[in-house]
């Protein structure tokens, strides 16, 4: 599948797209439906929606990437604030003249999604967040188990929390392949820049169009932190993805494309 590097700052950021490939440092072809950008949560990487943007690809025009630390992009290193990973992902969409966007991010990417839109450099047509989001999430025990982890005290295990029950064995050996690619220092330094964000940031007067997808499966908590973030912002709709629990572009990446492109005509025939 096409993938290629640009130079934001001094780093190498790895882009996935769909399409044909085009020259190095040239953007890819943008051409069809809407442009769609898709941000992983921390741990993950651009390919976590590989599926999701197969489905897309023609009708519309997706594109991710693999943040800093996460992936196959530059450095060791996590960014160390929501603010540096709206302006990575800023910079590249500037760079490429994007007229309208419509942002897909998951758990860590929904708040980069969000601090996008408040920042207000980019044309957002809409927003889509999906996982483990929300201000109330408590990220508190993942993080201490990542200090352990890094500190060489604990193990590093994949975790299947968070997935519907009784997952398909193809489901874990996508989600295990993307998980294993990022280095745990990473993880960490993502999620207690996504903690620092949670306790200050103010959402309440955000107006961008946006979507909440819970999982037909998720947890209780999770569930009501998906839904308390929704009733925090103005203009917002929840959306439920049957056979999904946190994981849904994984997990159900069939019908998530289906929900993307629905809310992708909606919002091009209210504009």
């Amino acid at each position: 599948m096409p993938d290629k590097y640009f130079e934001i700052g001094d780093l190498a950021i790895l882009v996935h797209h769909r399409g044909d490939t085009t020259l190095p440092g040239c953007p890819p072809p943008i051409t069809d439906g809407q442009t769609i950008l898709f941000l992983h949560d921390a741990g993950g990487n651009g390919n976590c929606f590989r599926k999701v943007m197969d489905h897309l690809d023609g009708s519309h025009s997706p594109v991710s990437l693999d943040f800093p630390g996460h992936g196959r992009s530059g450095s060791l290193d996590s960014l160390s604030s929501m603010a540096a990973f709206a302006e990575h992902a800023e910079e590249l969409m500037l760079d490429w003249q994007v007229p309208s966007l419509m942002i897909v991010g998951e758990g860590l990417g929904a708040a980069v999604g969000l601090e996008i839109a408040l920042r207000g450099r980019l044309e957002i047509s809409s927003l889509i967040c999906v996982g483990a989001v929300g201000l109330s999430v408590d990220l508190s025990a993942e993080i201490s188990e990542l200090e352990s982890i890094t500190a060489g005290k604990a193990r590093r295990n994949f975790s299947t929390d968070g997935y519907a029950p009784e997952p398909e064995e193809s489901v874990l050996r996508e989600a295990f392949a993307q998980w294993v690619k990022t280095d745990p220092r990473a993880t960490l330094g993502a999620r207690r820049a996504q903690l620092a964000w949670n306790q200050s940031v103010d959402l309440t007067n955000l107006s961008v169009e946006t979507t909440v997808v819970i999982g037909e499966h998720a947890d209780p908590i999770s569930a009501e932190e998906s839904k308390a973030l929704a009733q925090t912002l103005i203009n917002c709709q929840i959306e439920i993805i049957a056979g999904a629990a946190n994981h849904a572009p994984i997990e159900q990446p069939d019908a998530f494309a289906s929900l993307i492109s629905r809310l992708a005509e909606e919002t091009r025939s209210s504009s």
